[in-house]
């Protein structure tokens, strides 16, 4: 009986444990323990431990800066800009406004440089329709203006095939917006590409993140600034941390404010007159 008392109990300890493993959010990745983790769980939350004492926790900063805004002018709009907003943010973890509003007979070029003077955004990729005197893809950088002529893109056994073609123009035009240019990595869209059958060939129907990367180098000068995770400590030390709300803060708070108890002495050297 008591054999049977201690396996049950071991039964619910490990049922707690498996549990435990199961609902665990690391607090410095923000994602949960990795089943295939070559370390223990147990290993995996002590290292997470010992991250908190040192730094005291993150901060989260915010994005900031002029948002980029994705419009569909077309007299029927798709849910494409939605996906796109949404891709942008995992890809840049930065936010992005989303616009579908016909043009009607305005010039595309004229009307996109209204919305820009209106929102003032990073900038402003356009789609519109029914625009014969416009190619697939026209880029005005110094305007921060692209301009995607879905009409141009149609054509194809599969229905689903001109909207794609769409979603990855629009990454074409905010790359050359964004100043990536023409890129050498394999299968990143701002390959050079001339033809829909090439557009359709590539399987990955977005920027690279190193490209990613540049164009957000570049958005620098506009003032955006990307979401970013600050160690409590680092915080502190710069001097903008709010007050401490757990020991945790509290312990890094009055370490890193603590006056020396070794300051640096510093002796004057005639040779040098200094």
């Amino acid at each position: 009986m008591k054999k049977l008392m201690m396996i049950a109990g071991l039964a619910l300890s490990f049922v707690a444990s498996a549990a435990e493993v199961d609902d665990y959010i690391s607090p410095v990745t923000g994602k949960p323990y990795p089943k295939d983790a070559k370390y223990t769980f147990e290993q995996f939350k002590a290292r997470d431990e010992r991250v908190l004492q040192k730094t005291g926790g993150f901060l989260l900063q915010k994005a900031e800066g002029p948002r980029a805004l994705f419009m569909d002018a077309r007299e029927k709009p798709r849910l494409t800009v939605d996906d796109l907003a949404k891709y942008y943010k995992m890809g840049t973890h930065l936010e992005a406004d989303i616009a579908k509003e016909p043009r009607g007979e305005k010039v595309p070029l004229a009307f996109a440089q209204e919305k820009m003077a209106a929102a003032k955004p990073l900038m402003l990729i356009l789609v519109v329709d029914s625009c014969a005197d416009l190619p697939a893809l026209s880029v005005f950088p110094e305007e921060r203006i692209g301009i995607v002529n879905a009409d141009k893109l149609k054509g194809g056994d599969d229905p689903s095939q001109p909207e794609m073609r769409v979603s990855k123009e629009m990454w074409r035009a905010m790359g050359f917006v964004g100043g990536v240019g023409f890129s050498q990595a394999e299968n990143d869209m701002m390959q050079p590409y001339y033809t829909l059958a090439e557009i359709d060939a590539n399987q990955h129907p977005y920027i690279q993140p190193m490209n990613m990367a540049k164009m957000q180098k570049f958005w620098k000068r506009f003032g955006v600034k990307k979401e970013a995770k600050i160690p409590y400590r680092t915080a502190v030390a710069q001097g903008w941390a709010p007050a401490p709300t757990n020991d945790l803060q509290k312990a890094v708070w009055n370490e890193v404010r603590a006056a020396p108890t070794k300051p640096l002495k510093i002796e004057f050297d005639p040779k040098q007159g200094k």
